[in-house]
């Protein structure tokens, strides 16, 4: 569960972060246009929405105002109506007009005529007495004229008798009395629009707003937020984004920005209409802006992470490819006058041209000097023809000289016999085979002199060697033989044993020295068979356990339980490691850890041993070579041996053998390929 819940985060990272950036970009845009593009009316009743109080809106004003003028002008022409132009059914707001002191119309046998007075659950009386207007509300009046200017706001009460009104009180107005009683608590009669109708409104434009802006908004920020979280995550769905986008052709990535610079056009401009000319056609418009805002996302990202790749991934840039391949495998010269062909070939297309409007050219300036100029163009043109066709013969003679050079320079670099490179006397590169020539005869005869020397040397130290082989097995029977004498002094008996301990570095030296230059003249016998790895790494462990016990570092072997077969000589590699470990435990830092690992990759076999050195190691020094040893000061007898002699036995065998130093850490690892061989099995015992 874990896993999956790891390899969906960066989705789920990328996912919150674009729609946290979409909610957020929309709902900003829809609060800049609601304080923008709209206007002061439209903002209050807005607000008004979120008021717990219906009666304290403009809406209910606004309705209130239009049902006392409805009342009123029923009264003033009663004669005109067939009924009552208000809804009877509608209790929500109780009404009773009498005109001339005599009862006109009514919906209610309620008092109305005094807050006190009013039925259960109404808190709002209306009252016109002819001339002006009072209003009641939870029992206490309301200033409804103010100054007595009526301004036109949502905030003013829409009643004839202002004292400087827009809205004088008619004639008509004079002999009536109007009272409305509103309910604190509307309930759905199903009589149509009303003060229920004012709360239903209400109730669904708060919901629209609320899901519309608010609740976006909020879940843009913690969209947001929560990118800002995993924002690691989001940078590995990027990288995977631009993986898969690395594989798209460049052409084709150009050819999408054409649609995509539309679409930004188009986006912009009808974000223009509706902000600025509040064209509502456009807002389609608006809402897709994101589309060209995550496309150009997708290609910054693009850039971002493969801006180095992106030559590489077209198919313009392909097809060279393929035609560049195809040609490397052409020769030099074919490759060079394919190239002069080429170039002759773009040149004609101008001179073409300029044959071809000679014609109208001439008729068109017969009458002038153009003609000549023409003419002398043309006979230019036709010089220039010429002479990039004799430069093309000499330069097709020379790509064919050095395509002799250069496969005379690969054959004498591959050791095969060449003979003289002899080349035509007008060539442009008979110096430098002539030079070749000379430098070829001075290689061979210093690679000569230098095998000669180094074959002197191999045969020297074996030779020497060799005849020390003998002399030095006496001196060590003998100091054996003295070492066993009774009665001799204490201090004669320690000269013996620092006879003994010189008299065998001394020995073991000589067969190292040996064996390297039997190695090195290719002498060095070895019996390839196939063993098991592991199982010698296990051997050559139990043969040195007492050094390894002994030593102030500590071993630390891991060894695959299972066979690793490799085929090698079994003697020799034991010896590799035997040289290896003990040079591990000799110059490891005292209290450090020796790693021994065997690990099997790709078909070959690693074995790897790792140590921090006591001493400092030499930087830019190989220390595989024959005397070499990691400190020159060292003085505990060593020969500079041991890997040279590890490097030349694994390399017999069909190893490869690396040493790799960093700051202290000395790393050696001996490598084999995998057998399908196995050893073959002995016969019972009869």
């Amino acid at each position: 569960m874990d896993t999956k819940l790891k390899s969906i985060k960066p989705a789920l990272a990328f996912l919150s972060f674009v729609l946290g950036v979409s909610l957020l970009l929309y709902s900003g845009a829809a609060w800049l246009y609601l304080f923008t593009g709209t206007s002061s009316s439209i903002r209050s009743n807005l607000a008004d929405t979120f008021r717990s109080d219906y009666q304290q809106t403009a809406t209910f004003r606004s309705m209130i105002s239009s049902d006392l003028y409805t009342l009123l002008n029923y009264a003033a022409n009663a004669q005109a109506f067939s009924s009552v132009p208000m809804a009877e059914g509608d209790l929500n707001l109780l009404y009773y007009v009498e005109k001339n002191n005599l009862p006109l119309a009514s919906n209610t046998y309620a008092d109305l005529s005094s807050p006190d007075t009013l039925p259960e659950g109404y808190n709002f009386l209306l009252t016109f007495n002819g001339s002006t207007a009072s209003i009641w509300k939870d029992g206490q009046e309301l200033d409804v004229y103010g100054d007595g200017v009526y301004r036109g706001t949502e905030w003013d009460w829409d009643l004839p008798g202002y004292e400087v009104a827009d809205i004088p009180v008619s004639a008509y107005y004079l002999d009536t009395v109007v009272y409305l009683a509103a309910a604190e608590n509307p309930v759905d009669y199903g009589t149509g629009y009303g003060p229920y109708g004012v709360v239903r409104d209400m109730a669904a434009v708060r919901t629209l707003l609320i899901w519309l802006l608010l609740v976006p908004s909020a879940a843009g920020a913690g969209l947001l937020v929560w990118y800002i979280l995993w924002r690691k995550y989001k940078q590995r769905a990027d990288q995977a984004i631009a993986w898969f986008s690395s594989h798209i052709w460049l052409e084709i990535k150009l050819l999408l920005l054409l649609p995509l610079v539309w679409l930004w056009a188009g986006s912009i401009v009808a974000c223009i209409n509706l902000f600025v000319g509040s064209n509502y056609n456009e807002l389609l418009w608006c809402l897709a802006t994101l589309l060209p805002l995550w496309l150009s996302y997708l290609y910054l990202n693009d850039l971002r992470y493969n801006f180095d790749q992106l030559h590489t991934h077209s198919f313009c840039a392909a097809c060279v490819r393929l035609f560049r391949r195809q040609e490397l495998g052409w020769s030099v010269q074919r490759r060079m006058d394919r190239r002069a062909v080429l170039q002759f070939i773009l040149c004609v297309p101008f001179f073409l041209m300029w044959l071809a409007r000679f014609p109208s050219l001439y008729q068109r300036y017969y009458y002038s000097l153009w003609p000549l100029a023409l003419a002398g163009f043309f006979l230019v043109g036709a010089g220039l023809i010429a002479a990039q066709l004799r430069l093309m013969t000499a330069n097709r003679k020379t790509s064919a000289d050095m395509d002799r050079l250069l496969t005379h320079i690969e054959s004498a670099g591959a050791g095969r016999p060449t003979g003289e490179l002899a080349l035509p006397e007008d060539s442009d590169l008979r110096e430098a085979a002539a030079s070749l020539g000379h430098m070829e005869d001075g290689l061979r005869a210093a690679l000569e002199e230098q095998m000669k020397s180094e074959r002197t040397k191999i045969e020297l130290i074996a030779n020497v060697s060799h005849d020390l082989k003998t002399p030095l097995t006496s001196i060590v029977s003998y100091v054996e033989l003295l070492g066993q004498e009774e009665g001799l002094p204490e201090h004669a008996r320690d000269y013996v044993r620092i006879l003994s301990e010189k008299s065998q570095r001394l020995q073991t030296m000589v067969r190292d020295v040996f064996e390297v230059s039997k190695a090195a003249a290719g002498n060095l016998p070895v019996t390839m068979a196939p063993l098991d790895y592991a199982k010698l790494l296990r051997q050559t462990l139990a043969d040195m356990s007492e050094a390894i016990e002994a030593s102030p570092a500590s071993l630390r072997p891991r060894l695959p339980e299972e066979p690793v077969w490799i085929e090698a000589d079994g003697d020799r590699l034991y010896r590799v490691f035997q040289n290896l470990i003990g040079n591990a435990l000799k110059y490891a830092l005292d209290g450090s850890r020796i790693y021994l690992d065997l690990t099997v990759e790709s078909g070959t076999a690693t074995a790897m041993v790792r140590n921090i050195s006591r001493d400092e190691l030499p930087q830019g020094v190989d220390l595989t070579e024959r005397f070499v040893r990691g400190d020159a000061s060292r003085t505990d007898g060593g020969s500079g041996l041991g890997l040279s002699i590890a490097r030349t036995f694994t390399e017999a065998c069909g190893g490869s053998f690396a040493v790799q130093t960093e700051a202290d850490l000395f790393t050696v690892r001996v490598s084999f390929p995998l057998t399908d061989r196995r050893p073959a099995e002995e016969p019972p015992a009869a």
